[in-house]
Protein backbone atom coordinates (compact mmCIF):
# COMPACT_ATOMS: atom_id res chain seq x y z
CA UNK A 1 0.00 0.00 0.00
CA UNK A 2 3.00 2.20 0.81
CA UNK A 3 4.71 1.77 -2.42
CA UNK A 4 1.04 2.70 -4.49
CA UNK A 5 0.87 5.91 -3.20
CA UNK A 6 3.94 7.95 -4.70
CA UNK A 7 2.59 6.22 -8.11
CA UNK A 8 -0.83 7.61 -7.15
CA UNK A 9 0.17 11.01 -6.46
CA UNK A 10 2.76 11.50 -9.70
CA UNK A 11 -0.66 10.00 -11.59
CA UNK A 12 -3.06 12.99 -10.22
CA UNK A 13 -0.49 15.18 -10.77
CA UNK A 14 -0.17 14.72 -14.43
CA UNK A 15 -3.91 14.50 -14.65
CA UNK A 16 -3.77 18.30 -13.21
CA UNK A 17 -0.61 19.31 -15.56
CA UNK A 18 -3.18 17.89 -18.51
CA UNK A 19 -6.33 19.56 -17.52
CA UNK A 20 -4.07 22.96 -16.87
CA UNK A 21 -2.77 22.69 -20.50
CA UNK A 22 -6.19 21.95 -22.47
CA UNK A 23 -7.92 24.91 -20.34
CA UNK A 24 -4.67 27.00 -21.43
CA UNK A 25 -4.54 25.72 -24.94
CA UNK A 26 -8.29 25.64 -25.43
CA UNK A 27 -8.05 29.48 -24.05
CA UNK A 28 -5.37 30.89 -26.06
CA UNK A 29 -6.98 29.20 -29.09
CA UNK A 30 -9.91 30.94 -28.60
CA UNK A 31 -8.17 34.07 -29.19
CA UNK A 32 -6.66 33.32 -32.10
CA UNK A 33 -8.18 35.16 -35.80
CA UNK A 34 -10.04 32.93 -38.27
CA UNK A 35 -7.84 32.74 -41.55
CA UNK A 36 -10.02 34.51 -44.09
CA UNK A 37 -8.38 32.32 -47.36
CA UNK A 38 -9.07 32.46 -50.90
CA UNK A 39 -8.16 30.39 -54.02
CA UNK A 40 -5.42 30.84 -56.69
CA UNK A 41 -6.83 30.10 -59.58
CA UNK A 42 -6.29 30.63 -63.04
CA UNK A 43 -8.57 33.34 -65.45
CA UNK A 44 -8.54 36.36 -67.67
CA UNK A 45 -7.07 39.14 -66.55
CA UNK A 46 -6.96 42.62 -67.87
CA UNK A 47 -5.72 46.13 -67.87
CA UNK A 48 -8.21 49.02 -68.77
CA UNK A 49 -8.03 52.65 -68.83
CA UNK A 50 -11.67 54.19 -67.95
CA UNK A 51 -12.31 57.81 -68.99
CA UNK A 52 -14.37 60.10 -71.05
CA UNK A 53 -14.28 61.22 -74.30
CA UNK A 54 -16.69 62.87 -77.08
CA UNK A 55 -17.59 61.40 -80.23
CA UNK A 56 -16.22 63.42 -83.39
CA UNK A 57 -16.54 62.80 -86.83
CA UNK A 58 -14.27 61.52 -89.03
CA UNK A 59 -14.94 63.85 -92.33
CA UNK A 60 -15.32 67.37 -91.20
CA UNK A 61 -14.14 70.55 -92.23
CA UNK A 62 -12.90 73.32 -89.57
CA UNK A 63 -13.46 77.21 -90.52
CA UNK A 64 -11.55 79.91 -88.89
CA UNK A 65 -11.57 83.54 -88.86
CA UNK A 66 -9.99 84.98 -91.94
CA UNK A 67 -9.78 88.19 -90.57
CA UNK A 68 -10.13 90.15 -87.16
CA UNK A 69 -13.71 91.80 -86.85
CA UNK A 70 -16.91 91.26 -84.96
CA UNK A 71 -19.39 88.45 -85.96
CA UNK A 72 -22.32 90.85 -87.70
CA UNK A 73 -24.64 88.05 -88.66
CA UNK A 74 -25.05 84.60 -88.45
CA UNK A 75 -28.11 83.10 -90.10
CA UNK A 76 -27.88 79.11 -89.14
CA UNK A 77 -28.52 77.25 -86.27
CA UNK A 78 -26.43 73.79 -85.36
CA UNK A 79 -27.50 71.01 -86.83
CA UNK A 80 -28.82 72.40 -90.22
CA UNK A 81 -27.29 71.20 -93.33
CA UNK A 82 -25.71 73.39 -94.81
CA UNK A 83 -24.81 73.47 -98.75
CA UNK A 84 -21.43 74.27 -100.45
CA UNK A 85 -20.81 77.83 -100.82
CA UNK A 86 -23.65 78.89 -98.00
CA UNK A 87 -22.96 81.99 -96.23
CA UNK A 88 -22.57 80.63 -93.26
CA UNK A 89 -21.22 84.16 -91.42
CA UNK A 90 -20.66 87.67 -92.09
CA UNK A 91 -17.88 89.48 -90.28
CA UNK A 92 -17.57 93.26 -89.85
CA UNK A 93 -13.59 94.60 -89.87
CA UNK A 94 -13.69 98.32 -89.16
CA UNK A 95 -9.83 98.48 -89.26
CA UNK A 96 -9.76 97.21 -92.70
CA UNK A 97 -12.40 99.52 -94.03
CA UNK A 98 -10.63 102.45 -92.75
CA UNK A 99 -7.69 100.86 -94.22
CA UNK A 100 -9.25 100.39 -97.57
CA UNK A 101 -10.35 104.19 -97.52
CA UNK A 102 -7.22 105.48 -96.84
CA UNK A 103 -5.41 103.64 -99.42
CA UNK A 104 -7.52 104.12 -101.85
CA UNK A 105 -7.29 107.79 -101.24
CA UNK A 106 -3.71 107.23 -101.53
CA UNK A 107 -3.13 106.03 -104.79
CA UNK A 108 -5.46 108.58 -106.26
CA UNK A 109 -3.18 110.93 -105.30
CA UNK A 110 -0.36 108.70 -106.62
CA UNK A 111 -1.73 107.75 -109.75
CA UNK A 112 -2.34 111.97 -110.41
CA UNK A 113 1.80 113.19 -109.36
CA UNK A 114 3.06 110.33 -112.11
CA UNK A 115 0.81 111.31 -113.88
CA UNK A 116 2.56 114.82 -114.04
CA UNK A 117 6.13 113.34 -113.86
CA UNK A 118 5.74 110.41 -116.42
CA UNK A 119 3.60 111.91 -118.93
CA UNK A 120 5.14 115.47 -118.46
CA UNK A 121 2.84 118.49 -117.79
CA UNK A 122 -0.37 119.58 -119.05
CA UNK A 123 -1.11 120.35 -122.39
CA UNK A 124 -2.56 123.63 -121.46
CA UNK A 125 0.39 124.82 -119.50
CA UNK A 126 2.82 123.79 -122.60
CA UNK A 127 0.69 125.64 -125.21
CA UNK A 128 0.55 128.73 -123.14
CA UNK A 129 4.04 129.04 -123.57
CA UNK A 130 4.02 127.62 -126.74
CA UNK A 131 1.95 131.10 -127.51
CA UNK A 132 3.55 133.49 -126.05
CA UNK A 133 7.08 131.97 -127.48
CA UNK A 134 5.39 132.70 -130.97
CA UNK A 135 3.79 135.83 -129.86
CA UNK A 136 7.79 137.50 -129.00
CA UNK A 137 8.93 135.83 -132.15
CA UNK A 138 6.60 137.74 -134.52
CA UNK A 139 7.35 141.08 -131.89
CA UNK A 140 11.35 140.48 -132.59
CA UNK A 141 10.98 139.82 -136.48
CA UNK A 142 9.01 143.04 -136.33
CA UNK A 143 11.45 144.94 -134.68
CA UNK A 144 14.35 144.12 -136.24
CA UNK A 145 13.19 144.67 -139.70
CA UNK A 146 11.80 148.26 -138.57
CA UNK A 147 15.26 148.57 -136.90
CA UNK A 148 16.92 147.80 -140.64
CA UNK A 149 14.99 150.35 -141.72
CA UNK A 150 15.90 153.26 -139.09
CA UNK A 151 19.03 152.26 -139.51
CA UNK A 152 19.11 153.08 -143.61
CA UNK A 153 17.26 156.40 -142.49
CA UNK A 154 19.81 157.35 -139.63
CA UNK A 155 22.86 156.90 -142.80
CA UNK A 156 21.03 159.14 -144.95
CA UNK A 157 20.22 161.67 -141.78
CA UNK A 158 16.05 160.87 -142.02
CA UNK A 159 16.03 160.23 -138.50
CA UNK A 160 18.11 160.18 -135.41
CA UNK A 161 20.39 157.77 -133.69
CA UNK A 162 17.70 158.23 -130.60
CA UNK A 163 15.24 156.43 -132.45
CA UNK A 164 17.55 153.87 -133.40
CA UNK A 165 18.77 153.00 -130.36
CA UNK A 166 15.93 152.93 -128.75
CA UNK A 167 14.58 149.49 -131.51
CA UNK A 168 18.15 148.54 -130.68
CA UNK A 169 16.93 148.03 -126.89
CA UNK A 170 13.54 146.92 -127.63
CA UNK A 171 15.24 144.21 -129.78
CA UNK A 172 17.04 143.32 -127.02
CA UNK A 173 14.48 143.06 -124.63
CA UNK A 174 12.40 141.03 -126.28
CA UNK A 175 15.26 138.65 -127.34
CA UNK A 176 15.90 137.88 -123.74
CA UNK A 177 12.00 137.47 -123.12
CA UNK A 178 11.52 134.79 -126.15
CA UNK A 179 15.01 133.23 -124.77
CA UNK A 180 13.72 133.23 -121.03
CA UNK A 181 10.70 131.86 -122.73
CA UNK A 182 12.04 128.72 -124.58
CA UNK A 183 14.67 128.00 -121.31
CA UNK A 184 11.31 127.72 -119.37
CA UNK A 185 9.54 125.51 -122.06
CA UNK A 186 12.54 123.26 -121.87
CA UNK A 187 12.77 123.04 -118.13
CA UNK A 188 9.15 122.16 -118.15
CA UNK A 189 9.30 119.34 -120.21
CA UNK A 190 12.41 117.57 -118.80
CA UNK A 191 11.84 118.89 -115.14
CA UNK A 192 11.69 115.17 -113.74
CA UNK A 193 14.47 111.98 -114.70
CA UNK A 194 14.49 109.04 -115.63
CA UNK A 195 14.54 107.77 -112.03
CA UNK A 196 11.84 110.22 -110.54
CA UNK A 197 9.81 109.08 -113.07
CA UNK A 198 10.74 104.94 -112.40
CA UNK A 199 10.08 105.80 -108.27
CA UNK A 200 6.17 107.34 -109.08
CA UNK A 201 5.53 104.26 -111.23
CA UNK A 202 6.34 102.09 -108.31
CA UNK A 203 4.71 104.21 -105.74
CA UNK A 204 1.32 103.52 -107.71
CA UNK A 205 2.11 99.92 -108.27
CA UNK A 206 3.14 99.74 -104.22
CA UNK A 207 -0.54 101.77 -103.63
CA UNK A 208 -2.10 99.22 -105.81
CA UNK A 209 -1.46 96.24 -104.42
CA UNK A 210 -2.29 97.40 -100.86
CA UNK A 211 -5.78 98.33 -102.22
CA UNK A 212 -6.11 94.83 -103.88
CA UNK A 213 -4.71 93.10 -100.39
CA UNK A 214 -7.33 95.27 -98.44
CA UNK A 215 -10.10 94.98 -100.87
CA UNK A 216 -9.48 90.90 -100.94
CA UNK A 217 -9.77 91.14 -97.20
CA UNK A 218 -12.85 92.75 -97.58
CA UNK A 219 -14.47 89.80 -99.26
CA UNK A 220 -13.01 88.14 -95.91
CA UNK A 221 -16.21 89.48 -94.29
CA UNK A 222 -18.62 87.02 -95.92
CA UNK A 223 -17.50 83.85 -94.71
CA UNK A 224 -18.98 80.52 -97.00
CA UNK A 225 -19.33 76.70 -96.27
CA UNK A 226 -16.36 75.39 -98.36
CA UNK A 227 -17.98 71.88 -98.46
CA UNK A 228 -21.73 70.93 -97.76
CA UNK A 229 -22.87 69.14 -94.33
CA UNK A 230 -24.60 69.52 -91.01
CA UNK A 231 -22.93 72.24 -89.16
CA UNK A 232 -22.17 70.56 -85.92
CA UNK A 233 -20.17 73.07 -84.15
CA UNK A 234 -20.82 76.70 -83.69
CA UNK A 235 -19.04 78.20 -81.10
CA UNK A 236 -19.28 81.69 -81.54
CA UNK A 237 -22.43 83.91 -81.09
CA UNK A 238 -23.39 87.25 -82.97
CA UNK A 239 -21.83 90.45 -81.98
CA UNK A 240 -18.87 88.80 -80.62
CA UNK A 241 -15.25 89.98 -81.92
CA UNK A 242 -13.38 87.02 -82.96
CA UNK A 243 -9.81 87.20 -83.75
CA UNK A 244 -8.06 86.17 -86.59
CA UNK A 245 -7.32 82.03 -86.80
CA UNK A 246 -10.58 81.48 -83.82
CA UNK A 247 -12.61 78.53 -84.55
CA UNK A 248 -15.70 79.64 -85.87
CA UNK A 249 -17.47 76.52 -87.12
CA UNK A 250 -17.54 72.74 -87.52
CA UNK A 251 -19.25 71.09 -90.65
CA UNK A 252 -19.48 67.09 -91.09
CA UNK A 253 -20.57 64.46 -93.48
CA UNK A 254 -22.51 62.08 -92.54
CA UNK A 255 -20.94 58.77 -92.16
CA UNK A 256 -17.70 57.11 -90.44
CA UNK A 257 -17.03 58.65 -86.34
CA UNK A 258 -14.06 59.06 -84.43
CA UNK A 259 -13.68 59.11 -80.59
CA UNK A 260 -11.38 61.71 -78.93
CA UNK A 261 -10.91 60.18 -75.66
CA UNK A 262 -9.23 62.30 -72.52
CA UNK A 263 -6.93 60.32 -71.26
CA UNK A 264 -5.30 61.68 -67.56
CA UNK A 265 -1.14 62.02 -67.95
CA UNK A 266 -0.29 59.47 -65.64
CA UNK A 267 -2.41 56.80 -67.85
CA UNK A 268 -0.43 58.11 -71.27
CA UNK A 269 2.54 55.97 -70.62
CA UNK A 270 -0.33 52.73 -71.07
CA UNK A 271 -1.80 53.32 -73.98
CA UNK A 272 -0.39 52.07 -77.78
CA UNK A 273 -1.57 52.21 -80.84
CA UNK A 274 -4.04 48.98 -81.92
CA UNK A 275 -5.68 48.89 -78.31
CA UNK A 276 -9.30 47.84 -78.17
CA UNK A 277 -11.83 50.14 -76.83
CA UNK A 278 -15.24 50.03 -75.71
CA UNK A 279 -17.96 52.86 -75.58
CA UNK A 280 -20.68 53.84 -73.78
CA UNK A 281 -22.84 56.44 -73.40
CA UNK A 282 -25.82 56.91 -71.12
CA UNK A 283 -28.49 57.47 -73.44
CA UNK A 284 -28.28 54.07 -74.69
CA UNK A 285 -27.70 52.13 -71.47
CA UNK A 286 -27.38 48.52 -73.04
CA UNK A 287 -25.35 49.05 -75.69
CA UNK A 288 -21.59 49.32 -76.10
CA UNK A 289 -19.52 50.13 -79.39
CA UNK A 290 -16.14 49.01 -79.86
CA UNK A 291 -12.88 50.31 -81.33
CA UNK A 292 -8.98 50.99 -81.12
CA UNK A 293 -6.54 52.92 -80.39
CA UNK A 294 -5.80 54.88 -83.85
CA UNK A 295 -3.26 57.74 -82.91
CA UNK A 296 -1.74 59.09 -79.30
CA UNK A 297 -1.91 62.05 -77.60
CA UNK A 298 0.78 64.48 -78.69
CA UNK A 299 1.02 67.08 -76.07
CA UNK A 300 -0.72 67.40 -72.40
CA UNK A 301 -3.52 70.26 -72.24
CA UNK A 302 -5.47 71.11 -69.20
CA UNK A 303 -8.89 69.71 -69.34
CA UNK A 304 -11.11 71.55 -66.56
CA UNK A 305 -9.26 70.54 -63.43
CA UNK A 306 -7.18 67.31 -65.16
CA UNK A 307 -4.05 66.94 -67.15
CA UNK A 308 -4.84 64.91 -70.61
CA UNK A 309 -3.82 63.86 -73.55
CA UNK A 310 -6.07 63.88 -76.08
CA UNK A 311 -6.34 59.83 -77.86
CA UNK A 312 -7.85 59.41 -81.39
CA UNK A 313 -9.92 56.04 -81.68
CA UNK A 314 -11.79 54.92 -84.41
CA UNK A 315 -15.05 53.31 -84.05
CA UNK A 316 -16.23 49.74 -85.53
CA UNK A 317 -18.88 49.96 -88.41
CA UNK A 318 -21.38 52.37 -89.17
CA UNK A 319 -22.10 53.39 -85.01
CA UNK A 320 -25.97 53.96 -85.32
CA UNK A 321 -26.78 56.18 -82.55
CA UNK A 322 -23.89 58.13 -81.57
CA UNK A 323 -23.52 61.55 -82.92
CA UNK A 324 -21.29 64.11 -83.09
CA UNK A 325 -20.43 66.00 -79.91
CA UNK A 326 -21.91 63.41 -77.62
CA UNK A 327 -19.81 63.03 -74.33
CA UNK A 328 -19.43 59.09 -73.45
CA UNK A 329 -17.64 56.88 -71.79
CA UNK A 330 -14.44 54.95 -72.72
CA UNK A 331 -12.60 51.69 -71.68
CA UNK A 332 -8.82 51.17 -73.30
CA UNK A 333 -8.08 47.64 -72.77
CA UNK A 334 -3.71 48.39 -72.16
CA UNK A 335 -2.80 44.36 -71.50
CA UNK A 336 -4.40 40.75 -71.44
CA UNK A 337 -3.65 37.85 -69.99
CA UNK A 338 -6.31 34.79 -70.85
CA UNK A 339 -4.63 32.12 -68.38
CA UNK A 340 -3.43 34.42 -65.82
CA UNK A 341 -2.95 33.05 -62.17
CA UNK A 342 -4.56 35.51 -60.06
CA UNK A 343 -5.17 35.95 -56.51
CA UNK A 344 -6.82 38.89 -54.54
CA UNK A 345 -4.84 42.06 -54.48
CA UNK A 346 -4.88 42.03 -50.69
CA UNK A 347 -3.56 38.49 -50.23
CA UNK A 348 -0.07 40.01 -51.56
CA UNK A 349 2.18 41.80 -49.06
CA UNK A 350 5.39 43.15 -49.15
CA UNK A 351 8.14 40.55 -47.21
CA UNK A 352 11.06 41.73 -46.55
CA UNK A 353 10.83 44.30 -49.70
CA UNK A 354 9.73 41.31 -51.63
CA UNK A 355 5.75 40.82 -52.52
CA UNK A 356 4.83 36.96 -50.63
CA UNK A 357 1.78 35.86 -49.88
CA UNK A 358 0.49 33.62 -46.80
CA UNK A 359 -0.36 30.47 -47.46
CA UNK A 360 -2.67 27.88 -45.94
CA UNK A 361 -1.14 24.05 -45.72
CA UNK A 362 -2.77 21.33 -43.93
CA UNK A 363 -3.10 23.12 -40.25
CA UNK A 364 0.24 25.07 -40.93
CA UNK A 365 0.35 29.10 -42.77
CA UNK A 366 3.43 29.32 -44.76
CA UNK A 367 5.07 32.98 -45.87
CA UNK A 368 6.03 32.24 -50.20
CA UNK A 369 7.96 35.04 -51.64
CA UNK A 370 6.19 35.57 -55.36
CA UNK A 371 7.01 37.33 -58.37
CA UNK A 372 3.80 39.40 -59.72
CA UNK A 373 2.53 40.32 -63.20
CA UNK A 374 -0.79 42.44 -64.80
CA UNK A 375 -2.78 43.91 -61.37
CA UNK A 376 -6.38 45.58 -61.06
CA UNK A 377 -7.77 47.32 -58.38
CA UNK A 378 -9.12 43.57 -57.39
CA UNK A 379 -6.59 41.35 -58.05
CA UNK A 380 -2.81 40.50 -59.00
CA UNK A 381 -1.12 38.13 -61.25
CA UNK A 382 1.29 35.42 -59.97
CA UNK A 383 4.00 34.77 -62.19
CA UNK A 384 5.83 32.44 -60.15
CA UNK A 385 5.85 31.52 -56.11
CA UNK A 386 2.49 29.25 -55.53
CA UNK A 387 0.88 26.83 -57.75
CA UNK A 388 -3.01 27.13 -58.51
CA UNK A 389 -5.70 25.54 -55.52
CA UNK A 390 -3.38 26.87 -53.14
CA UNK A 391 -5.28 28.30 -50.97
CA UNK A 392 -3.76 32.36 -49.64
CA UNK A 393 -4.85 34.02 -46.87
CA UNK A 394 -5.95 37.13 -46.86
CA UNK A 395 -5.98 38.77 -43.23
CA UNK A 396 -2.28 37.96 -43.51
CA UNK A 397 -1.48 41.16 -40.97
CA UNK A 398 -3.48 39.97 -38.26
CA UNK A 399 -2.61 36.27 -38.35
CA UNK A 400 1.79 37.59 -38.78
CA UNK A 401 0.62 39.53 -35.51
CA UNK A 402 -0.93 36.46 -34.14
CA UNK A 403 1.65 33.94 -34.42
CA UNK A 404 4.92 36.64 -33.58
CA UNK A 405 2.81 37.42 -30.38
Amino acid sequence: MIQKRPFLILLAALIVIAILMTYYLSSKGSNAPQLLLATASRKGIKLVVNTNGIIEPADRTEIYAPIDGFLKTIPHREGMDIPQGQLLMRLESEPIRTALAEARAALLDAKRQAQVVVAGPAKEEVSALDASIAEQTMRLNQIRKDLVIEESLLAKGATSRAAVENLQKERDLIELNTEALKQKRQHLMTRYSPQEKEWEQDKVRELSKQVDVLEEQLQMESIRAPKGGFLYSLPVKQGSYVSKGQLLAQIYRPGKLLLRAYVDEPDLGRIEKGQSTIIEWDGMPNQQWTGAVDKLATQVVALDNRSVGYVLCTIDGGPSGLIPNLNVRVEITTAVRTDALVVPRGAVFNYEGKPAVLIKEGIRTTIKPVETGLFTPEEIEILRGIDAGSSVVLNHAEVRAYVSH
